[in-house]
C-alpha cells in the first residue's frame, strides 16, 4: 500500500462547536480531497452538522461510545487498530482530549496535533495538578481541595503519557511548543495554520465613512468583546473632532450575546454597535469587505481571524499573547496590546488616525501563511504523501 492510497484518519474527540480545531480539520480534508487522497474524519460524537461548514463532501464517522472515559478510550483504540498499520496511514489526532484517551488505552502509532495547551483551556483540570505547578502560568491559579488536586494529577499524568506515546506532536506556535516541553517533556514541531486565500500584497485600504471596526469570534468570556466595548467607550469620550465617524460590527453568537448587547446600551454605544450574529460564508466575506479595522484582543492559541483580516488588507489589533503575534510583531499593519489597561483604547486611536490619514494606501501588507501550505506541511510531518504530491 503506497502513501497516497492508504486511507487517512483524522480524529477529533467531540464536534460540538465550529472553532479553530474544526476549521483545521476541514482545511486538511479539503486539501486531501483535492488530491483525491482517501480519508475520513472520526469523532466520538458531533452535535452540530459540520458538513454545513464544508464546501466538499465530508466522510464523518461517529463512534458513539457511552460517556465514560474508559469506554471512549477503548472505542478510539478499536478505530485505530481497524486500519492498516503503515507509516503512511498513521492517524492524526486533534486536541488534548485525544492525548488523555491515548494515555488511558495504548494504541497504534499516531500523530498528535495540539491546538490549545492546558493554559489556554478554561475548563481543563490538569492545570491544577501539583506536578504541573512548576509551569509559571499555573502558579497564579487558585489552590484546590485535595480531592480535586488528585483528579487533576491523574488527568495530567494521562495527558503526559498520551503525548509521549505519539510518534510526533505538532503545535501551532513556539509558545505552545515551550509549554508542552515543560509539561510533557516532548519536543513538538511547529506548523502554523493559514488562511484559505491570500490577497495581493499591495491591497489598498478601502476609504469609507463611517469607518467600520470588526470582530469575528464566539461570544464567550475568553474572547473579551467586553474589553472592546469599554475601550470604544473610552475612545469616544476622548475624541473631539471625529466623534461620529466609526461603527463596530460584531460577528458571532454565544452565551454572552445578551449581556454584551446590554453592556453596549449601558456604555451608550448602542447606535454604534451592530450585532450580526452567525453569518454565512458570503455574508462574512461582505463583513470583511466593508471593514477598515479588525479587533482581536483575546488571548488565543493562534488567532486565524486576524490573519484572515490581514490577507484582505485590513489593519488589525491583536493581543501580545495570541499565537499569531509571533509572526506579526513590528508591522505597520498590526498593533499589539497587552491587556485592558488602556492599551486597547490607545491602539484603536492609533489605527483610526492612520486610517483617517490614508497611511495604509500603497503600504505592503504582511505575508501570511495559507491553509493549503499548512495542510501540506501537516501531511509532510505525518508522512502521508510523497513529496511529488505536496
Amino acid at each position: 500500500m503506497n502513501q497516497a492510497s492508504a486511507e487517512k484518519i483524522i480524529f477529533i474527540p467531540f464536534i460540538d462547536a465550529f472553532g479553530g480545531a474544526e476549521r483545521l480539520v476541514l482545511d486538511l480534508s479539503r486539501f486531501l480531497h483535492e488530491l483525491d487522497v482517501p480519508h475520513r474524519v472520526a469523532c466520538f460524537k458531533q452535535t452540530i452538522d459540520v458538513q454545513q461548514y464544508s464546501d466538499r463532501p465530508l466522510d464523518i464517522q461517529e463512534l458513539l461510545p457511552k460517556r465514560n472515559p474508559l469506554l471512549e478510550a477503548k472505542a478510539l483504540k478499536r478505530l485505530l487498530k481497524s486500519r492498516p498499520l503503515t507509516e503512511a496511514a498513521q492517524p492524526l489526532l486533534f486536541d488534548l482530549k485525544s492525548a488523555f484517551y491515548s494515555g488511558l488505552a495504548p494504541s497504534v502509532p499516531f500523530v498528535l496535533h495540539l491546538t490549545d495547551p492546558p493554559s489556554l483551556l478554561p475548563a481543563d483540570l490538569s492545570k491544577y495538578a501539583p506536578s504541573a505547578r512548576r509551569f509559571a502560568d499555573f502558579n497564579r491559579l487558585p489552590t484546590v481541595n485535595a480531592a480535586r488536586a488528585m483528579r487533576a494529577e491523574l488527568v495530567h499524568r494521562l495527558n503526559r503519557r498520551g503525548a509521549r506515546r505519539a510518534s510526533k506532536v505538532i503545535a501551532m506556535t513556539e509558545r505552545i511548543r515551550q509549554e508542552l516541553r515543560v509539561l510533557y517533556n516532548v519536543d513538538a514541531v511547529v506548523v502554523r495554520p493559514g488562511v484559505s486565500t491570500r490577497e495581493p500584497a499591495s491591497t489598498p485600504i478601502r476609504k469609507a465613512s463611517p469607518l467600520r471596526m470588526l470582530s469575528v469570534s464566539r461570544l464567550e468570556p475568553n474572547k473579551r468583546i467586553d474589553w472592546i466595548l469599554r475601550a470604544l467607550a473610552r475612545v469616544r469620550d476622548e475624541e473631539r473632532t471625529n466623534a461620529g465617524d466609526w461603527k463596530f460590527e460584531v460577528v458571532g453568537n454565544g452565551t454572552l450575546i445578551e449581556s454584551l448587547k446590554n453592556l453596549a446600551i449601558e456604555l451608550g454605544l448602542e447606535d454604534r454597535t451592530i450585532f450580526l450574529g452567525h453569518l454565512s460564508d458570503e455574508q462574512l466575506a461582505a463583513a470583511y469587505a466593508r471593514a477598515n479595522l479588525f479587533l482581536m484582543p483575546a488571548v488565543q492559541g493562534y488567532g486565524l481571524p486576524a490573519l484572515e483580516a490581514l490577507s484582505r488588507g485590513i489593519p488589525t489589533i491583536v493581543h501580545k499573547d495570541s499565537g499569531v503575534s509571533e509572526i506579526l510583531n513590528a508591522n505597520f499593519w498590526v498593533e499589539i496590546v497587552d491587556g485592558n489597561n488602556g492599551s486597547l483604547a490607545n491602539a484603536i486611536t492609533v489605527m483610526l488616525n492612520r486610517l483617517r490619514k490614508d497611511e495604509f494606501i500603497g503600504c505592503i501588507t504582511p505575508v501570511v501563511p495559507t491553509s493549503s501550505e499548512w495542510a501540506s506541511n501537516i501531511c509532510r510531518e505525518c508522512g502521508w504523501l510523497p513529496a511529488s504530491m505536496m
